[in-house]
């Protein structure tokens, strides 16, 4: 009887588990804000399978500085010098445009009809240099990929890609086959990480971050005292802590490529004759997520669609406060151009439509912000980043941030 009473329990339960499911709103698929994403997963040619950290995966926490635009000639060898470094490597780093790539079986995965090309985050390191600052579950792979001239991707550029290890990357006439796979703070949220040799080949010049280890205790100030003396006089740096930011890279203080085309889409696109810092996008990929609706205070808008439904919250709570009036300049939000128009970088949020820039005319990229607290407030509430806490500041300027499982409506 007792082992009865048992099974009819389980029974139950099992029922009324499935009817929960059943009847469990389509809403709480959507992970809440702050959750961790689901593992990604990545396509050999044949099966999919989860990229999951290894069991003892631990990254490394690494003091980390840029500047805008990159660090000069030269740095790489003064740097190594800097009072109290055990051990430092800098990472150079551009935007490289994919012709085509294929799995490890052959096949054509991405191909974009000419002139277009998918623009791509790529770094480059020098193995030896960067061997005390990848995690030691996935030293070996990563350290041996990049000496056979092969390239690393993150686990998340690898999910985009739909190819792992065996797949092949085409830049124009230069190849790299993808010799490993890797959670993506081993590389630095990175889409395609490479040696420096293979960079070379790419065509990768600048010089975009610094990692050190760094002995003794240390404040922020102090750190980007020791790197100052090696820079041209009044040069703005951006340093980090061990373990102050989630994404140990240039620009560490923004979401990196790879995210945003998690979030908004990948598209192809081709710089612009006379003008590389300008693109012309693939018109698909426009007419699907690229739209112009009017919105409460600003008018009429064009925007990626995904957008409009955080954008319209925060305007709705501006004026259901009283605070209408705080907006008085739409400074535009689609625009198909890199970041800071340079002709290196990664496509600007704006070339997503995922950014939008209010009251520009009172603050002017590059100086003190004067935009209204409470109206940035409101803004970052419904998920939006203010440019205002930049490296260079850029107070005019919100561009979708969220969080890692909080995704904008479809």
């Amino acid at each position: 009887m007792a082992r009865r009473r048992q099974f009819v329990a389980v029974v139950a339960l099992l029922v009324v588990g499935g009817l929960a499911a059943i009847a469990w709103p389509r809403g709480a698929d959507v992970p809440p804000a702050g959750a961790v994403p689901p593992s990604p997963t990545v396509s050999d040619g044949a099966t999919d399978r989860p990229e999951q950290p290894p069991a003892d995966y631990a990254p490394v926490h690494a003091w980390l500085a840029w500047v805008s635009g990159g660090f000069p000639s030269g740095f790489r060898e003064e740097v190594r010098d800097i009072q109290g470094a055990r051990a430092t490597v800098l990472v150079a780093g551009d935007t490289r445009w994919l012709s085509a790539s294929r799995d490890a079986d052959g096949n054509l995965i991405d191909r974009p009809a000419s002139p277009l090309r998918i623009p791509l985050d790529t770094f480059a390191v020098d193995p030896d240099e960067y061997e005390p600052f990848v995690p030691v579950a996935v030293r070996d792979e990563v350290l041996t990929a990049l000496r056979e001239g092969k390239a690393v991707l993150g686990a998340a550029s690898a999910q985009l890609r739909r190819i792992g290890v065996g797949g092949t990357l085409v830049f124009g006439e230069q190849r790299v086959e993808v010799g490993a796979v890797v959670p993506d703070d081993a590389v630095g949220w990175t889409e395609v990480f490479v040696s420096r040799d293979t960079g070379a080949r790419l065509g990768i010049e600048h010089e975009r971050y610094l990692l050190a280890h760094m002995g003794g205790t240390l404040t922020e100030d102090a750190f980007a005292r020791r790197i100052a003396p090696l820079l041209p006089a009044d040069t703005r740096i951006r340093v980090d802590a061990p373990g102050s930011t989630p994404y140990v890279r240039v620009a560490s203080g923004v979401r990196p490529p790879v995210f945003m085309k998690q979030v908004f889409g990948e598209f192809a696109a081709t710089p612009q004759p006379g003008n590389e810092a300008y693109l012309t996008i693939d018109p698909a990929w426009v007419e699907a997520n690229i739209q112009t609706r009017d919105v409460p205070l600003l008018g009429s808008v064009t925007c990626h669609r995904k957008l409009f439904p955080p954008l319209i919250g925060a305007l709705e709570e501006l004026q259901a406060q009283g605070l209408g009036s705080l907006v008085k300049v739409y400074s535009g939000c689609w625009v198909a151009r890199t970041i800071a128009r340079a002709p290196t970088a990664p496509p600007s949020n704006h070339a997503y439509g995922s950014a939008i820039d209010i009251n520009a005319p009172d603050n002017p990229y590059g100086q003190p912000p004067t935009m209204d607290l409470r109206l940035v407030e409101i803004f970052e509430r419904w998920g939006f980043k203010w440019g205002g806490g930049f490296l260079i500041p850029d107070g005019h300027h919100f561009e979708y941030w969220g969080e890692p499982g909080d995704r904008p409506p479809a």
